[in-house]
């Protein structure tokens, strides 16, 4: 029976809970008929409360009969109706998809939308066994992987907190319309569902019915039960990337990166799945990246590819030294909408008087200027390259400054014979090209000649000598 089936697959999902508002998409033609029938069926068994809405797409002439009908059928159920009007021709024009993903797109997100303002946690569509087979061939077809031939997923959570489910998703078309004659259930027939210019159509249509009689009878059920095979191993997998992700991801003013040597050393599945995780951290979504994407950065693990680039679609990614750096490209690094600084460097300066605690907004940091007693020469403090250091002063001295790199700028390391460009001794340090512009200098307020290059190194200038007066710098990041 196929109220006691969709209950089953309602349990093992775990798609409704008790006090649960279902709302169901309603479109007037046989699987959504069906759908809702049966869950106004159930809905003392479930303990649910159950909204129809329609979503007129106003692509066909007799739309607004689909919708007169739905509402009709709504109401002799005794339920609530909702209806949404969608321009799908003009979102696909728009958008540059096809009028199926347009419409598609459309139609989940108003669900979306009458799920939220009408207080549902779930919005239940009437995808059947046969819209299952019929998804796994086609992306066979395309050569999808694990992923791609999980197929339809019986519930799947929504941005906002609701959920979406489908509880035909077991059930055969065939038994959907004896349910619905069985019920004398009238519904509507979609003339698009005919036509032979939609791949879809071809497939329900010619492709798998000579499958079913050249090879396998039961090639529905078969093609469903692959789906269900490659959804338990894309759930492990996808379990495993997420946890590696998160133990490696590191992200810095607006980017994401991976490190390049322990990408390189995983298996090519989980070195795919942590690219798609990266680009889904800095995009929000990975639809437009195809297989042909994610082997293009991929390649940046070789050998002797630092500094090279790929443009993705929405993102740049870039390897510098042992990292894949990921970042929006209609943003820039410090997360402000992208702009060409003057000669690449992102400009600023602040004078500061001796003591003080003033913030750099453009690095997102703090930094502190403590005088200190007179010190001994090499006591080991002096050379120290992280956060904080201490460096000569003239006892004269009043202010210093701290500000961008500049094009012109040289830097003489302490207990270097000479200096060398800025750019030059940060590429040593290995920090990524586009990342030099976020390090600042400490320099002396009237001569310009740095003191000390931020997270980096004390300059041979402010070497400590035995009497001189110290001052201690520290940087804090962090706005």
């Amino acid at each position: 029976m196929l109220t006691q089936a969709v209950l089953r697959t309602i349990s093992q999902s775990g798609m409704i809970r008790p006090g649960h508002g279902v709302l169901v998409g309603l479109s007037g033609g046989a699987d959504s008929v069906c759908l809702t029938h049966v869950l106004s069926e159930l809905r003392q068994v479930l303990d649910l409360r159950l909204v129809a809405a329609h979503v007129n797409h106003r692509l066909r002439a007799d739309a607004d009969d689909d919708e007169a009908f739905s509402k009709s059928f709504a109401q002799n159920l005794n339920l609530p109706f909702l209806s949404v009007c969608v321009d799908v021709a003009a979102l696909a024009e728009s958008s540059g998809r096809s009028l199926e993903d347009a419409a598609r797109r459309a139609r989940y997100e108003a669900l979306g939308a009458l799920a939220a303002r009408h207080d549902c946690d779930r919005i239940a569509v009437g995808h059947t066994l046969d819209d299952q087979a019929e998804t796994v061939f086609m992306r066979l077809c395309r050569g999808s992987g694990t992923r791609g031939l999980a197929g339809i997923y019986p519930k799947r959570p929504l941005a906002g907190g609701s959920s979406l489910i489908r509880p035909l998703l077991s059930t055969r078309r065939s038994a959907v319309l004896q349910y619905l004659s069985g019920h004398g259930l009238s519904f509507r027939e979609d003339s698009t569902n005919a036509d032979r210019r939609f791949t879809r159509n071809r497939v329900r249509h010619d492709i798998l019915p000579h499958l079913r009689k050249a090879l396998n009878p039961r090639l529905t059920e078969a093609l469903a039960a692959t789906a269900e095979l490659r959804r338990e191993e894309e759930d492990f997998l996808d379990q495993l990337a997420r946890k590696t992700f998160e133990e490696r991801l590191q992200t810095e003013l607006g980017s994401v990166s991976l490190a390049v040597s322990a990408l390189a050393s995983d298996h090519p599945a989980l070195a795919r799945r942590l690219v798609r995780l990266a680009v889904a951290e800095v995009k929000g979504e990975t639809t437009d990246l195809s297989k042909t994407h994610v082997d293009e950065v991929l390649s940046l693990l070789a050998p002797g590819r630092s500094g090279r680039e790929l443009h993705l679609p929405g993102l740049g990614v870039v390897r510098s030294f042992d990292a894949l750096v990921f970042r929006s490209r209609q943003r820039s690094l410090g997360g402000a909408p992208a702009s060409a600084p003057e000669n690449g460097y992102n400009r600023f300066e602040y004078r500061f008087a001796i003591p003080s605690r003033i913030p750099v907004r453009e690095c997102r940091g703090w930094l502190s200027a403590n005088l200190e007693a007179c010190a001994v020469s090499d006591d080991g403090y002096g050379r120290a390259s992280g956060d904080a250091v201490r460096v000569a002063v003239e006892r004269s001295r009043k202010e210093l400054k701290i500000r961008n790199p500049e094009p012109s700028d040289r830097f003489r390391p302490l207990g270097a014979k000479g200096s060398k460009r800025l750019s030059r001794y940060l590429m040593e340090r290995r920090v990524a090209s586009e990342m030099r512009q976020h390090v600042p200098v400490v320099v002396r307020a009237d001569s310009d000649e740095i003191l000390w290059v931020v997270g980096h190194g004390v300059s041979e200038l402010a070497r400590i000598e035995t009497g001189e007066r110290a001052l201690h710098l520290q940087w804090q990041r962090g706005e």
